[in-house]
């Protein structure tokens, strides 16, 4: 079970996430289902949420050291149930990209390893800038979040 301290956490990112609902980017207007994608770089945590409720948690994997996951707020442009990267020829299941410089959330092989050895034992292990899970995970999210949907990347939790 979580301590009452990370569930107070988690409240106040979503606060944070929804006084956020009200921007739009430029002529695309911020889904009005208030669906969220958090991703804790800290953690190596994924939170999707709907309104105030988290109704996905996943581990995930970001990037390695000098190739980073860039903090802020994105949403989801484009979405490809198959593909290939042409910059580093691996396939990348269920890809929502969320960046002009190909950033995204996908499907990769050894996720959850990846994501504990990174988040405990050492950050040279890491992805080039994307967010990974496994490809069983990357499906849940791809089909639970359509385009345009919010993204909120964190370096950590933010304090109470």
């Amino acid at each position: 079970m979580k301590p009452l301290k990370t569930y107070l956490q988690i409240g106040a990112l979503i606060i944070c996430s929804l006084a956020w609902s009200g921007i739009s980017h430029g002529a695309t207007s911020v889904n009005s289902n208030r669906k969220v994608i958090m991703v804790i770089v800290s953690e190596q945590r994924l939170l999707a949420l709907e309104g105030y409720t988290i109704v996905h948690e996943f581990d995930v994997v970001t990037g390695r050291a000098g190739k980073e996951t860039t903090h802020g707020k994105y949403t989801i442009f484009r979405k490809h149930k198959d593909y290939t990267s042409k910059t580093y020829d691996v396939e990348m299941p269920y890809t929502m990209f969320f960046s002009k410089d190909g950033k995204a959330i996908h499907g990769t092989q050894w996720a959850t390893l990846r994501s504990y050895v990174h988040a405990y034992v050492t950050e040279s292990v890491g992805s080039q800038g994307c967010v990974g899970m496994t490809a069983e995970d990357a499906r849940t999210m791809f089909e639970w979040a359509p385009m345009n949907t919010r993204i909120v990347i964190l370096e950590e939790e933010p304090d109470e």
